[in-house]
């Protein structure tokens, strides 16, 4: 398992959002912070794929409302929050969910009405439960065989499941860009400006 990641504000202002639009598969958004976050997650999987994991054609189909490409066999999962959009790739199937601590809301009673008895839950402890459940949506109809849940950059819970074993070893990098105006599809067939970065 491996997760890449990337940080909106830092990301944003420096693409030609013309580039951004070219990754589009055709779905229609209310907000414009929605759209951009659909398709910074389509381009940084389809980024990853390419130049990581060297899948020559990463194009995403979708099967049983789940996505998946259509010309490898390793396995995605895409989440995104407030200023983090992310993707997690396994050898075996994986659901991926982050989420930012938020703090305020009456964890307690959302908790209760799933069936959680507790007392006083912090926010880490509600987005550690709330990723889980939100993960295992994504995984599909398969039962969990690995759960792994941690921070990422100090206030975002972040969890990942698998109906297999984690395999491969275990990574978090970060995509960080290097110029202004950076015009993706070309960054895409030729890239110049993108590096990732190990952060855990």
């Amino acid at each position: 398992m491996d997760i890449f990641y990337l940080k909106k504000s830092e990301f944003l202002p420096n693409i030609d959002p013309n580039s951004l639009k070219k990754f589009s598969d055709g779905r229609i958004f209310k907000s414009k912070d929605k759209e951009e976050e659909h398709l910074l997650g389509i381009f940084l999987t389809k980024f990853i794929a390419k130049y990581i994991y060297d899948i020559k054609n990463p194009e995403i189909i979708i099967k049983n409302k789940k996505p998946f490409f259509k010309f490898a066999k390793i396995f995605f999962s895409i989440s995104h929050s407030k200023d983090i959009v992310l993707v997690a790739f396994n050898n075996s199937n994986i659901g991926t969910d982050i989420e930012y601590l938020e703090e305020g809301k009456n964890f307690k009673s959302i908790m209760n009405r799933f069936g959680i008895k507790t007392t006083n839950p912090t926010a880490k402890e509600f987005y550690r439960f709330w990723t889980e459940y939100e993960a295992e949506i994504k995984l599909g109809n398969s039962d969990i065989k690995s759960l792994h849940s941690e921070i990422v950059e100090q206030n975002y819970m972040l969890t990942c499941v698998s109906d297999n074993i984690f395999t491969t070893n275990y990574q978090i990098k970060k995509l960080n860009i290097k110029q202004s105006n950076v015009d993706l599809e070309k960054e895409f067939t030729n890239p110049q400006n993108i590096k990732c970065d190990i952060v855990a």
